[in-house]
């Protein structure tokens, strides 16, 4: 049974909000922050995720292998038209942004789980050492 007490909880959505900005942005540093603080879990958690990313970017059309673009401006440097061909599938930038997201915050929650288990079993160890 998950007892999600006060901090459980702010640690899972410290972790969760962190991994969702860095999906949803782009960025790498809050991804990393959120892994290097769910860790131990996140061990698993970041591989299991890139190879998730990698079978669905197999799939025809969801990731380019391959992107180009071109664009003129005036001159004063203000963009007149711009082209871009070959970015991901809208589908597959959001998939991809949710699932890296739910792997560190199950990665958070394992590691809550894993401090209870370890919890439980010093009290267990003491109780039956003081008897």
């Amino acid at each position: 049974m998950i007892r999600m007490t006060r901090g459980a909880s702010s640690y899972v959505t410290a972790i969760t909000v962190c991994a969702m900005l860095g999906f949803v942005v782009g960025s790498p540093w809050p991804v990393l922050v959120a892994a290097a603080i769910s860790l131990p879990a996140s061990l698993v958690a970041l591989p299991s995720y890139y190879l998730a990313y990698g079978l669905l970017a197999l799939l025809p059309g969801a990731n380019p292998s391959s992107s180009t673009g071109s664009g003129s401006v005036d001159a004063s440097g203000s963009v007149l038209s711009s082209v871009t061909t070959g970015l991901p599938a809208t589908w597959f930038t959001i998939t991809t942004a949710v699932l890296g997201t739910l792997a560190l915050a199950l990665a958070a929650i394992v590691n809550v789980l894993l401090v209870q288990v370890v919890a439980a079993h010093r009290r267990r160890r003491a109780v039956v050492a003081h008897h």
